[in-house]
């Protein structure tokens, strides 16, 4: 009967509908981090309070040295991190026979330390990017999506607990 058909395909055009909108948010939520923070804070950034731009440089150099990565200061506010990336990352980057050939592909954080509104508040921000042919001439520094800011979020959340 006609009436079976009905029964049958409601259900399964509610729960797709249900699906595509809880993707579509878990996308959005996903890629935002927070509505109220500037674009330049989007990837990943932590606010700390009652700390010197020195003290919060200095504990992130050391939470970012206890996760492999190498780097510092680059200037005012402005550090660079490097970490050499997976075998994985590399092959997919460089491919099969360039990876076996030694190719070098790393993890690379820019982090960033900007004054808020009152002087006693800081944004430590940062963006990461995978480089393929890292510190050649035409090297090529693709940003991570903000779909892959988790690791770098936890490693600010790191700092901001180091530093209470």
């Amino acid at each position: 009967m006609n009436h079976d058909t009905i029964i049958w395909s409601s259900p399964k055009r509610f729960s797709a509908s249900n699906a595509l909108t809880g993707l579509l948010l878990l996308m959005v939520g996903a890629g935002c981090g927070s509505l109220t923070e500037p674009a330049s804070a989007g990837f990943a950034s932590v606010t700390i309070q009652n700390h010197s731009p020195e003290q919060i440089a200095a504990a992130t150099s050391q939470v970012f040295g206890a996760d492999g990565y190498r780097g510092g200061t680059t200037g005012p506010g402005e550090m660079v991190f490097e970490k050499e990336a997976s075998r994985a990352t590399t092959l997919s980057r460089e491919g099969l026979v360039a990876t076996y050939g030694g190719a070098r592909t790393v993890n690379r954080v820019r982090a960033q330390i900007v004054s808020l509104s009152g002087g006693s508040s800081y944004r430590l921000q940062c963006q990461a990017y995978v480089v393929r042919d890292a510190g050649d001439l035409l090297e090529d520094q693709v940003p991570l999506t903000n779909l892959r800011s988790g690791p770098y979020r936890l490693l600010l959340n790191k700092v901001k607990k180091q530093l209470k």
